[in-house]
């Protein structure tokens, strides 16, 4: 009985040792939602979206989209801060679960650039319908891992840039997206 409480109680501060270190982490957060209305074909608009290449084309800020073993996509973006311009390596892995999904999340061992995002199709009315959901956390021990900068801005603010230039990437990539299928 002793032994099953002493393995307990060490699982029990391994577990909060862990959940420490966590909350010490320098975070950064943005996420973006929308819905866009595409006058165009399902098929065509999910084929679209799930090229790769056509974020590199369209996407501010999108230097690179380079396929890697075991089916990683590293992204790797670049983006203007108040404190400089940041360069960031976004590994991901194709996690659709269904045909009208396409979907990436993190690598499995990613720790630090985590890329997540989704988009669901819906075909209504001669049109499509995409649901498109994307959120973006970066992880460091200190600040300035992320940029020598980055300390004197502190989370909230950098998080606050970063939603502010990642939102108007997406919505400009959006509005070409849009543009160019509804024109065929």
């Amino acid at each position: 009985m002793i032994f099953r409480q002493q393995g307990l109680l060490t699982y029990v501060d391994a577990f909060a040792s862990l959940l420490i270190r966590y909350l010490e982490m320098f975070r950064v957060k943005s996420s973006f939602k929308t819905e866009l209305e595409i006058k165009a074909p399902l098929n065509r608009v999910r084929d679209f979206f799930a090229d790769l290449d056509n974020f590199c084309e369209l996407l501010g800020g999108v230097e690179s989209i380079r396929r890697e073993s075991g089916g990683v996509a590293r992204w790797t973006i670049a983006t203007d801060t108040p404190v400089g311009r940041v360069r960031l390596s976004l590994p991901v892995r194709e996690t659709s679960p269904h045909v009208d999904t396409v979907e990436w999340s993190p690598a499995l061992n990613e720790t630090q650039n985590l890329l997540r995002y989704s988009l669901k199709f819906e075909e209504r009315k001669g049109a499509t319908l995409v649901d498109i959901s994307q959120q973006v956390e970066l992880r460091r021990k200190r600040a300035w891992e992320l940029h020598p900068g980055v300390g004197l801005m502190g989370e909230a603010r950098l998080s606050s840039a970063l939603q502010r230039r990642i939102n108007e990437a997406i919505e400009n990539f959006l509005a070409r997206v849009k543009e160019k299928l509804e024109r065929g």
